[in-house]
């Protein structure tokens, strides 16, 4: 997920689930080439392992080029994403786009596939309008080289609207020989677990932000006390500040301190969820300009309690 799943939200992720599979956040191919402040993006630590690059474009040298470059650092395999229906990534024949495109779609791929040693994994949707063309989109996609499918429920049209539809991707396991995950609406750990079927396994997305806990096995373990979200949220918020002063070092970024603050705010909304707060505490929170304000103002969540 783009601006959520950053190496500082991966380590955290990592510390409630040794198992997951992380993947990085949806990043350009040709920006990775061209951009050091882009490369920087994925960044990885050792612990982060097993660890996916998601990559978007359309040229397959880019795919290739990034690609190598991302394997020579260690990332354990190359996600394609072939599902994001932004209008703006769609219109440059990126993300959904490519649906409307097979062949471009399996060059993409098979180039990456005989370049790379790691995993190809490709992420897509139903399809464009409905699911019609799911099994031999995919079909192509695997005798291509991807050796793992993740499909997103719904179809471009929906883009995020309406409910995910996970029966087209029980009926698509049926036809491919290579793993196949689903995604959409994963609330937690049982509920991927019973959206399952015959499926290889599933992906929590946006549930996710700002909620490391979707990922415990152990319900009673999912409903963490106030406390336990400060000290989360500290560590979070830590280790954004930390990545952030490494970009100033290196002269990517000014004022890493802001930075980190504003950062920090579209995962600060998912931590306080579910939680009785007084609506000028939200505001304050949101609006802190400076670290120490900040910081008195988390540790002072802690007098807060779960909604009845």
């Amino acid at each position: 997920m783009d601006g959520i799943t950053d190496t500082a939200y991966r380590r955290v992720v990592r510390r409630f689930d040794r198992d997951v599979v992380l993947f990085s956040e949806f990043t350009s191919a040709d920006g990775f080439l061209r951009s050091a402040k882009v490369r920087r993006r994925l960044d990885f630590d050792p612990e982060e392992q097993p660890y996916f690059v998601q990559l978007f474009g359309s040229t397959p040298g880019s795919f290739v080029e990034a690609a190598l470059a991302l394997q020579d650092q260690g990332v354990a395999g190359i996600d394609i994403n072939m599902g994001c229906p932004s209008k703006k990534i769609v219109a440059s024949q990126h993300g959904s786009g490519l649906m409307r495109d097979v062949d471009a779609a399996c060059r993409i791929v098979e180039a990456v596939a005989n370049a790379c040693r790691v995993d190809v994994s490709v992420k897509t949707r139903l399809g464009w309008r409905d699911a019609s063309g799911l099994v031999p989109f995919t079909r192509a996609l695997a005798d291509a080289g991807a050796s793992l499918i993740t499909i997103h429920g719904r179809t471009y049209d929906q883009s995020f609207s309406g409910r995910a539809d996970w029966a087209p991707i029980q009926v698509l396991k049926d036809h491919l020989s290579v793993p196949v995950l689903g995604n959409g609406d994963v609330r937690h750990f049982d509920d991927g677990v019973a959206k399952l079927g015959r499926l290889d396994g599933f992906m929590i997305g946006r549930a996710a932000i700002g909620n490391p806990w979707v990922f415990l096995r152990d319900p009673a373990r999912r409903q963490p006390s106030m406390g336990e979200r400060v000290e989360t949220i500290l560590l979070h918020y830590r280790l954004i500040h930390e990545m952030k002063r490494e970009d100033a070092s290196r002269r990517l970024v000014r004022d890493p301190e802001r930075l980190a603050l504003i950062e920090f705010r579209k995962h600060l909304v998912g931590y306080l969820r579910g939680f009785e707060m007084a609506k000028h505490a939200r505001v304050a929170l949101l609006e802190a300009n400076d670290e120490a304000s900040f910081l008195r103002l988390v540790d002072g969540l802690r007098e807060y309690r779960l909604a009845a």
